[in-house]
């Protein structure tokens, strides 16, 4: 129970920390959408249907983990011989946390074979499909839903991308649709300089111990979990790894005005 509360108390000090760093944003470019992404999930109108909530037809296999900025985040669990009836998602990125072999149905009844790996990472655009773990391995994954419409966010500031700033400790995943994903990888001692991020959610890979430092100079040591996930508001910072244990935060940027 007790490191249940230390493990609140951290995700709440994260996100009270980015609020208070409200600084430039970062702009992320306008690319096609991964190939695989028309596979799995077809444009629809009927993604913002909430009758079609994925949450609500499959409370079993969808849960909601944080929900704000129109930002939802959701973590997904497909045990062997589990499937949802169909439903709907809107734009969104899928992060697999473990793997598994999963055939998904459009409205139109075509099917796909997925085999989808541990790390795997995909921008899809909403749609409506069923799904069903027809493999021998639970499917789990975070699927970070962006409810905002396609449209680029205020102007960034390029010379705070982390990519500029700190291109050994982020690298780029995915890019397209307004929506970027980055890898940040810090070992112990890596330090960054200051740099900043427009509104985003993050899950964290591999947990440890940071130091943040707002642009005002402000700093916070956090132990991050591993499992946690956070949605924070536009903010610039420093960030140093000041533990034992090397981190590894994937960073989900949403560059779309909120609504």
């Amino acid at each position: 129970m007790k490191k249940y509360v230390k493990l609140l108390m951290a995700v709440f000090s994260l996100s009270l920390f980015f609020i208070a760093c409200n600084g430039d944003e970062t702009k992320s470019s306008d690319t096609k959408t991964d190939s695989s992404a028309s596979k799995i999930s077809s444009n629809d109108t009927a993604a913002k249907n909430q009758g079609m909530d994925a949450v609500a037809i499959a409370p079993g296999l969808y849960k909601i983990v944080k929900d704000t900025m129109g930002i939802r985040v959701l973590e997904v669990n497909y045990k062997p011989g589990d499937s949802s009836a169909m439903h709907s998602h809107p734009d969104n990125v899928l992060y697999v946390i473990g793997g598994g072999k999963t055939e998904f149905t459009a409205q139109d009844g075509s099917k796909q074979l997925h085999e989808l790996k541990a790390g795997t990472t995909m921008v899809l655009p909403g749609g409506t499909h069923s799904v069903k773990n027809i493999g021998t391995t639970t499917t789990k994954a975070i699927l970070f839903e962006v409810n905002r419409p396609n449209k680029a966010g205020a102007t960034q500031d390029a010379s705070m991308d982390p990519l500029k700033v700190a291109p050994q400790l982020y690298k780029l995943v995915k890019d397209t649709m307004n929506i970027r994903v980055l890898m940040g990888t810090y070992k112990p001692g890596a330090q960054s300089a200051m740099h900043a991020h427009p509104d985003n959610a993050i899950y964290i890979v591999e947990g440890g111990t940071s130091e943040m430092t707002s642009k005002g100079g402000t700093k916070q040591q956090m132990q991050m979990a591993t499992g946690m996930i956070a949605i924070s508001p536009a903010g610039g910072h420093t960030v140093k790894n000041v533990g034992k244990s090397e981190t590894k935060v994937l960073i989900v940027e949403v560059n779309r005005t909120q609504q």
